[in-house]
């Protein structure tokens, strides 16, 4: 898996198709930033294969407590030595265009993990306190924690940090409404991920948001139906045994 990664950094997409979203690439970016491909699924068969697993789909399932799961978006993170931070943030803040606006993430670092390497962190018990609308600069910020600590003081919340330490193939799962986000990679070593963001598989357009990533998104929605298409939005597990014949 870490062998794609230059590949489609570099604009060498296995399937001919483009991600939706590509935000850092070889040569036109500094490399002292995290790079970011998101639903890398489309461009990369083996990156497909990871993230649609249904194994992926039934966790996602199970831990939500919903009928089934479909994957909304994956990410493929890169963070070199040097890599700056991203900000903290709630992975269901960015997805305000879906209906019910809940997630549950997927996330397998494909490298050792610590906190010396700029490793995922999480806020203890953030989940349970709601969904905020996403502030500030998402990339390489001066401050990455300043979100966090403005709607922590604002609402009176304690923040207890713990970080990601897991051996490379091992698996973090997090709810859509925890706070979380990472610090700079000042390892000699690159830190590489590849995530998966699942929504419940009877998950639709929200009929009237347009805003933030749905400019990018909705451009998926099927004329007058707010339906998930599953070419675009598969569905990885079901109770009924129903998924996605990606």
């Amino acid at each position: 898996m870490n062998e794609k990664f230059p590949k489609l950094f570099s604009g060498d997409f296995e399937t001919g198709i483009e991600p939706d979203e590509w935000n850092w690439r070889q040569g036109r970016d500094p490399e002292n930033v995290t790079r970011q491909i998101c639903n890398a699924w489309k461009s990369d068969k083996s990156i497909k294969e990871l993230v649609c697993h249904e194994v992926i789909g039934k966790v996602c399932a199970q831990l939500m407590n919903w009928n089934g799961s479909r994957l909304l978006q994956d990410n493929v993170l890169w963070k070199p030595p040097g890599g700056k931070t991203l900000s903290y943030h709630q992975d269901a803040a960015y997805d305000d265009w879906i209906s019910p606006q809940t997630m549950m993430t997927c996330w397998i670092p494909l490298d050792d993990v610590s906190q010396e390497k700029g490793t995922l962190e999480y806020v203890k018990g953030s989940h349970l306190w709601g969904l905020a609308p996403p502030r500030g600069q998402f990339h390489s910020p001066d401050d990455y924690k300043k979100e966090l600590t403005n709607f922590a003081k604002k609402n009176d919340k304690k923040i207890e940090i713990q970080y990601v330490e897991v051996p490379a193939g091992g698996v973090a799962f997090h709810h859509g409404y925890t706070w979380h986000g990472s610090g700079i990679n000042t390892s000699r070593d690159n830190r590489r991920a590849v995530v998966a963001h699942c929504v419940p598989s009877d998950a639709e357009f929200h009929p009237t948001n347009v805003g933030g990533t749905a400019r990018i998104y909705k451009k998926y929605k099927k004329l007058n139906s707010n339906e998930l298409e599953e070419s675009f939005f598969p569905i990885l597990w079901t109770k009924k045994g129903y998924r996605t014949n990606v």
